[in-house]
């Protein structure tokens, strides 16, 4: 211990007598540092931490092969999801742009197609409302629409606008 202690004393003397090479060293030590910092904070982010969904370690995404982009139609989901004996559940989604009929004009916003299960698998909570019901993802049984709460800020804030109709068009 005390030859160590001798060392670093005669290292911190060393550089008291070159305050250049000092400087240089701390700036080079302090630079590597932060590019380290930052490269691992970018990785954990993007790689390691975990997903920000309930259970995220049990989430599993499906794809029907495994080049480009990979749209699956509606049957073979329904199908997937008829003869599913492996997964808890099975949800889909396709997003887009959505043109809605406001009260002073129509409007271009963001929307996804989801079927029921979507919200609960992401552990979203509602403000107003409820998610959807399986038979609401059924054909002929789908039009009901879940509102973001930056839409229905919109729509006027109105809270009595569930069960009310709205015009949306793809």
């Amino acid at each position: 211990m005390k030859t160590i202690l001798q060392n670093a004393r005669y290292s911190f003397r060393l550089l008291g007598k070159n305050p250049g090479f000092t400087l240089v060293a701390i700036a080079t030590l302090a630079l590597g540092i932060g590019a380290n910092t930052a490269i691992f904070s970018v990785l954990y982010e993007s790689l390691l931490a975990p997903m920000p969904y309930p259970d995220a370690d049990r989430l599993v995404m499906v794809w029907s092969k495994i080049d480009g982009r990979n749209p699956v139609s509606a049957g073979d989901f329904i199908e997937w999801k008829r003869q599913n004996k492996t997964f808890q559940d099975l949800v889909a989604w396709s997003g887009g742009n959505y043109n809605l009929a406001t009260p002073e004009q129509p409007e271009m916003v963001p929307g996804r197609i989801v079927s029921p299960g979507y919200y609960r698998m992401q552990g979203l909570e509602f403000f107003l409302g409820r998610d959807f019901i399986p038979e609401e993802g059924s054909p002929g049984r789908d039009h009901v629409v879940i509102l973001t709460h930056k839409t229905w800020e919109r729509l006027g804030s109105d809270r009595n606008i569930i069960g009310k109709p709205l015009r949306l068009s793809k």
